[in-house]
């Protein structure tokens, strides 16, 4: 019988280094950029431009390459708040750093991130100034109002409540006529909690289409809704409105008053 032999340095060529992350976290200008919220799960790692592989963190990441190296970490997120659909943040920059890895040896990093050069921010709503910029579309029994009873971050953050008595609630931005109509990314931000489902959509002109809805969370959450697709489907449109409409479910089925709270929406683009 033959074994084939494997010599000393085979084995250590072997042995990578390790990049350690344990959060990314975003840094911003908040009076042109907004809250420094974020809900970033995942880390897209590239060594030399080469892509090692997408991790869920916190992660230690085994890299098989030493000495110095140029390292990228972009930001992996949720898409629309659905697990399976994980996928690169491409509005904020990436952590970008020349570094030195070591064989057997663990490079600890904290990434801050922030938003790119080209970001553009087509409406934002912190609920902090002292009039909302909301519209109420013909038929909702009441208004989104600021309180102080439960905030995500700053004073005050916008609250709805509907009575066993009311039984829809539509709201929707300022028009936005800036928007791309050509496939550029138009993503919306939104820190939230409610009981009920909330629908989060887009008006084209007149023409209304639902795109993902607010799942019940009973902690603030904070979701990144993809407009992308249905904008571009609707290139025509003079303007674009977004909207937030719940039904009181509680009438027919016994459930309790729908009510939910918004902070921090971001509407942006390329």
């Amino acid at each position: 019988m033959f074994f084939p032999s494997c010599s000393k340095e085979k084995l250590e060529a072997t042995i990578p280094s390790y990049i350690s992350i344990d959060q990314i976290t975003v840094a911003t200008n908040y009076s042109t950029e907004g809250t420094s919220s974020q809900k970033i799960k995942d880390a897209w790692v590239y060594v030399d431009d080469n892509l090692i592989g997408i991790y869920e963190l916190p992660a230690k990441i085994p890299v098989l390459k030493e000495g110095s190296c140029n390292l990228k970490i972009y930001a992996g997120i949720k898409e629309n708040g659905v697990t399976d659909a994980r996928a690169r943040y491409l509005f904020y920059a990436p952590y970008d750093k020349q570094v030195t890895l070591v064989k057997n040896k663990v490079l600890s990093i904290s990434p801050e991130l922030s938003y790119t050069s080209t970001t553009k921010f087509a409406w934002m709503e912190d609920f902090e100034k002292a009039s909302l910029s909301f519209t109420y579309t013909s038929g909702s029994d009441t208004t989104i109002n600021k309180t102080t009873a439960d905030v995500f971050e700053g004073i005050t953050s916008g609250k709805v409540f509907l009575t066993s008595s009311m039984g829809f609630f539509e709201m929707q931005s300022p028009e936005v006529s800036t928007i791309p109509r050509n496939g550029t990314a138009v993503f919306l931000e939104v820190n939230f909690k409610t009981n009920e489902p909330v629908l989060v959509g887009i008006y084209a002109d007149t023409d209304q289409f639902g795109v993902v809805y607010l799942n019940k969370s009973t902690a603030w959450n904070k979701i990144y809704i993809n407009l992308t697709g249905v904008i571009n489907s609707q290139p025509y449109a003079s303007s674009y409105k977004v909207f937030f409409g719940v039904s009181n479910s509680s009438v027919s089925f016994g459930v309790t008053n729908p009510e939910f709270y918004l902070d921090n929406i971001k509407l942006i683009h390329f």
